[in-house]
């Protein structure tokens, strides 16, 4: 959980990857920017090797102030890649990777949906190329393969085509923006069905103030875990954000629901908790698509 208490920390690595650092499990983590990213920076060894994806300035603060203290060795990949040829199909974007300090370029094609996934290539990237330098045998030629046959479900994840079907574990604000993003630029003008559940120590509200208002429908649901939030009380406390809302609590119901009010030309967005995707995701692969009369084309 977080990095410094996390078990995997007990490793000493060959390369410690920090990663986007947003607001989420603050109950552990801390309720600031700079407490989380304390937490995350705690895997930060000795004489480590460190890559950082971190935006966030205040985070990227406090990863250099540990990565000084434990006198380590640190990648951002802001300063170590320009990007450039930037092309986009469904909403999946390629480009070309170019190292500010040696100069070296690497075309790479994310096929997992979304602008924020370019992020995600640069520091694998600067990861298998810190590996290399230790030793790994891999060469560009093997990165640019392993980006382009990356298979994330549960993120972004179109499963069917008519009406469109996504999945997407998206359960904090920081996921939620990257949610409204994607709908803005690849899903602009569709009506969307989301399907919605969560669990208790999650941002709802802020969450359902940036997806909900943009949906035709939002069906509220429960995830089947002992921490969700009932699909009544996650209605009272979220419905005011929507323009029609559902309270369906059992999921595979309100995922239904969702396929009787989509048209072959809507999209259905199943979102909120990564417990309620993995359930609604093994569902529909079961149920089968040719029993709801939707297509992958």
């Amino acid at each position: 959980m977080g990095g410094r208490l996390d078990a995997t920390n007990v490793l000493v690595p060959e390369v410690a990857v920090i990663t986007q650092i947003d607001f989420d499990h603050e109950n552990y983590l801390g309720h600031s920017i700079e407490e989380i990213a304390g937490e995350k920076a705690g895997i930060i060894k000795p004489g480590a090797r460190v890559v950082s994806a971190a935006e966030h300035l205040i985070a990227r603060v406090v990863v250099r102030r540990r990565v000084a203290e434990r006198s380590a060795f640190l990648v951002e990949i802001e300063n170590e890649f320009r990007i450039e040829n930037i092309t986009s199909h469904d909403g999946c974007f390629a480009f070309t990777a170019i190292s500010n300090t040696s100069g070296a370029s690497i075309p790479l094609a994310v096929p997992l949906p979304g602008r924020f996934q370019i992020r995600n290539a640069l520091t694998a990237l600067a990861a298998a190329r810190m590996l290399a330098e230790r030793g790994a045998p891999i060469d560009d030629e093997a990165i640019a393969r392993g980006i382009a046959a990356t298979v994330w479900p549960g993120r972004l994840e179109r499963v069917a085509g008519r009406p469109e079907i996504y999945f997407d574990g998206a359960h904090n604000p920081s996921g939620a923006r990257e949610i409204a993003v994607f709908w803005e630029t690849h899903l602009a003008g569709r009506n969307i069905y989301l399907v919605y559940g969560a669990l208790r120590d999650k941002a709802v509200d802020e969450i359902a103030g940036l997806l909900f208002p943009h949906a035709s429908a939002v069906i509220l649901t429960s995830p089947a875990q002992s921490r969700a939030i009932s699909a009544p009380v996650l209605a009272e406390m979220t419905g005011h954000h929507a323009r029609q809302v559902d309270v369906i609590p059992d999921p595979k119901l309100a995922f239904e629901r969702a396929l009787e009010l989509a048209s072959p030309d809507d999209v259905i967005f199943v979102t909120g908790s990564l417990y309620l995707v993995g359930d609604l995701r093994r569902y529909w692969m079961s149920r089968g698509a040719s029993r709801a009369g939707v297509s992958d084309h």
